[in-house]
């Protein structure tokens, strides 16, 4: 997972706010302007870590579910993309240079897809 400090174009702004980070004291002294354009960068940056901790939470919990359920379905279906599309968001692939992510509203929408099969499921089973 990437720092929250990868998105700080300024070597020396980067260098103070990996400093903070760490807890150390940072030896390099900033102008206001330099501390808004890193505080801003940081929290994109602070973004994206946290959107990639979700999605690595998110692989761990569904386990071997890929394999248990159709995943085609779901994408068909609840999407109306591929499965490829849909693994590539579970797995954080590498997509023309970008880590594949889902959006807060596709993990929803994810979340909601998998509650309707579990409703179906249980519907089903209680019938055999």
């Amino acid at each position: 997972m990437e720092r929250a400090t990868n998105n700080i174009k300024d070597p020396k702004v980067r260098a103070y706010f990996e400093a903070v980070t760490d807890g150390k004291k940072p030896t390099e002294k900033l102008s206001a302007k330099e501390y808004e354009e890193g505080i801003t960068q940081f929290d994109l940056g602070l973004k994206q870590a946290l959107g990639e901790a979700d999605d690595l939470i998110l692989r761990a919990r569904l386990g071997e579910m890929p394999e248990a359920i159709s995943f085609s379905y779901i994408a068909r279906k609840y999407f109306g993309k591929s499965r490829a599309w849909l693994m590539q968001k579970v797995n954080g692939n590498t997509v023309n240079g970008k880590t594949a992510q889902f959006t807060d509203s596709e993990r929803q929408q994810f979340r909601e897809a998998l509650q309707d099969i579990s409703r179906k499921l249980s519907a089903l089973a209680v019938t055999i």
